[in-house]
């Protein structure tokens, strides 16, 4: 089959490869943890009354990294849009990078909906992190972080592949 006789174009193979690749890591790690997670143990009650506090610090940290990590994400992606001024994108070139600042700007909310569960923790006297409304929004900042970091990356291979 010559070149010019191809159903699909090269850079749309790449593409899916890309994407391919990436939601097979994606889906590799959440089995991988799934399975860590249903891990059983057993578990002696704390008599320790600082356990909880550790907790919730430690709690708070993870959620200050994954802020910070979405800030510094979207200057990454100001920087790297506004670096070559005289750059114009098109459309189908540009919606990776539009697609990751609004899952990186989702992450943020999904954090500042975490930050707001560990005070109803805190205010309500709740002994254990591991309620539902407690760790679902983290894990939807932590997911929604990833989703944009790898339209970020596929937003960079296309720029950095792209002949002018």
């Amino acid at each position: 089959m010559s070149p010019s006789k191809r159903i699909i174009s090269r850079p749309v193979m790449i593409t899916t490869g890309f994407y391919m690749v990436c939601m097979v890591v994606a889906l590799s790690m959440w089995g991988l943890s799934s399975y860590i997670n249903g891990l059983q143990y057993v578990l002696a009650p704390s008599d320790d009354p600082a356990a909880l506090s550790k907790a919730q610090d430690a709690y708070a940290a993870m959620n200050n990294l994954l802020t910070t990590l979405a800030t510094g994400l979207l200057a990454a992606m100001g920087w790297f849009v506004t670096s070559k001024p005289d750059r114009r994108y098109s459309a189908r070139t540009f919606w990776p990078a539009i697609v990751s600042a609004l899952c990186v700007c989702i992450s943020l909310y999904w954090g500042y909906i975490s930050s707001q569960n560990v005070e109803w923790a805190i205010e309500h006297s709740i002994g254990a992190m591991d309620l539902e409304k407690i760790q679902l929004p983290r894990q939807l900042q932590f997911l929604t972080i990833l989703l944009g970091v790898v339209f970020f990356a596929d937003f960079v291979r296309r720029d950095l592949t792209k002949v002018d």
